[in-house]
C-alpha cells in the first residue's frame, strides 16, 4: 500500500518525513549561443497577433544576457496593435512558473517584452507584458482576438538594462514579479486549459529576449 501511495503521488521519503518530489525547471533555449548571429529562431515558431505582416525573429549578440546571444524581432512595424510572437512547441501545461530575461533597447511606440502562456493560437492566450516606454507591467487575456487587461502596475523599467520577468500561474491564480520582487497578483478563469509558452513583442520594440525557464506545476 505504501509503495502504491508513492507511485501515485510521486513523493519521496527522507527519514521519517515524506516530502513532494521537486518540480523540474525546463530551460527552453530560444537563441542558442552555438548558432551564428542573424540565424532564424531555432527554439520557437514565429506568429503574429493583432494586425500587420508576419513576424521575423533572429539571433543577435546581446552582452547583457547570460549566454551572450538573444532572440530579437526584426521587422519592427510601428503599429501599436501588432504583437509578434515566437511560440515553443513544448512543453504544454496549464500551471507553471515562467521566467524570462530581456533587454528593451529602443522603440518609439513601445519597448516591450512579454511571456506568453496557455497559448492555443494567436487569438487565444495569456500574456504578461513589461514595457519600458510605458513604465509598467500588465497581465492580459486574449480570447477570440479580443484583448482584456486583467491587472497591472507601474514598474521601474530601464531601456538598455537587463530585467527578469516572472509569472506563476496556478489554476485561476497568477502572480507576477520583476527582478525578483513581487509586483501584483490576479485572478482570472477565462482560459482554463493547458497551452504552450512563448515570447511576445509589440510594434517597433527592439528587445533582446533570453531563454525561457519553465517550471511545470501541474
Amino acid at each position: 500500500m505504501f509503495a502504491v501511495l508513492l507511485a501515485l503521488t510521486a513523493w519521496i521519503s527522507s527519514g521519517d518525513i515524506i516530502v513532494p518530489a521537486a518540480a523540474e525547471t525546463l530551460h527552453k533555449v530560444l537563441a542558442s549561443p552555438l548558432v551564428e548571429e542573424g540565424s532564424e529562431a531555432d527554439g520557437c515558431t514565429p506568429a503574429i497577433s493583432g494586425f500587420g505582416g508576419p513576424s521575423a525573429w533572429q539571433v543577435r549578440v546581446e552582452r547583457l544576457l547570460l549566454d551572450g546571444k538573444a532572440l530579437v524581432e526584426v521587422t519592427r512595424e510601428a503599429d501599436p496593435n501588432r504583437f509578434p510572437l515566437c511560440i515553443a512547441d513544448l512543453p504544454v501545461a496549464k500551471n507553471a512558473e515562467v521566467e524570462l530575461s530581456f533587454v528593451a533597447h529602443e522603440g518609439r511606440v513601445a519597448r516591450a517584452a512579454g511571456i506568453v502562456l496557455r497559448f492555443a493560437d494567436p487569438q487565444d492566450f495569456y500574456v504578461v507584458e513589461a514595457d519600458a516606454l510605458a513604465g509598467g507591467v500588465h497581465f492580459v487575456r486574449i480570447v477570440n482576438g479580443e484583448r482584456r487587461e486583467i491587472s497591472g502596475r507601474p514598474a521601474a523599467l530601464a531601456a538598455g538594462r537587463a530585467h527578469i520577468l516572472t509569472i506563476r500561474a496556478v489554476d485561476e491564480n497568477f502572480a507576477v514579479s520583476l527582478d525578483g520582487k513581487a509586483l501584483f497578483e490576479a485572478r482570472d478563469s477565462g482560459i482554463a486549459v493547458p497551452g504552450r509558452f512563448g515570447v511576445w513583442s509589440r510594434a517597433d520594440s527592439l528587445t533582446s529576449f533570453g531563454d525561457l525557464f519553465i517550471t511545470i506545476l501541474d
